[in-house]
């Protein structure tokens, strides 16, 4: 993180798990490792479809100002919220995005990480609403919200015990993925 702050923004349509997202990292970022968090969250009136997105700020320091400025890692798992919510990301910062829902790639961002995440999520759970999972590993390696297992850990405490096991491979597929790009 840099100076011990790292901004992160999740978005997609409803559905995809954004919300979820949010919680599970700040749960990581905050409750296990001990950080400052501020985790906000936006989406249309739809409930599934519509654009969404969760933003989560993590600090080793009290936060002084609860919205995000300028990201270091932007997820985007739609076109519409990849042209929507990247233009203000960090420099430096990292774009994440699903490639094979986000065709159109904004030539004004140098860190672009492009992964099949829906298609990882069918490919090794055969349940395309896992991707988010596939997703949180992938951001678990990329980003510099919290420790791998930290978030690994966050998952597991996150859904039932029935669901468990399906996350875990999915999760554990996002992590692989993420490190073959590195």
């Amino acid at each position: 993180m840099k100076n011990g702050h790292y901004e992160i923004r999740f978005s997609g349509t409803g559905g995809q798990g954004m919300m979820l997202m949010g919680d599970v990292l700040s749960q990581a970022a905050g409750c296990m490792e001990g950080k400052e968090i501020v985790l906000t969250k936006s989406y249309g009136p739809e409930s599934r479809g519509g654009a969404c997105r969760a933003e989560l700020i993590v600090d080793d320091k009290f936060i002084n100002y609860p919205t995000i400025v300028s990201p270091d890692f932007v997820l985007a798992m739609s076109q519409k919220a990849c042209d929507d919510y990247h233009s203000d990301l960090e420099a430096d910062g990292k774009l994440l995005i699903d490639s094979d829902l986000v065709l159109s790639i904004p030539k004004s961002v140098k860190n672009v990480y492009s992964i099949p995440l829906t298609k990882i999520a069918r490919e090794t759970t055969g349940k395309e609403i896992t991707a988010n999972a596939v997703a949180l590993g992938v951001i678990a390696v990329l980003a510099e919200v919290a420790s791998v297992e930290s978030i690994f850990n966050a998952v597991m405490e996150k859904f039932p015990k029935n669901l468990r096991k399906i996350n875990e491979t999915a999760f554990n597929a996002g992590v692989e993925a993420a490190k073959t790009l590195l």
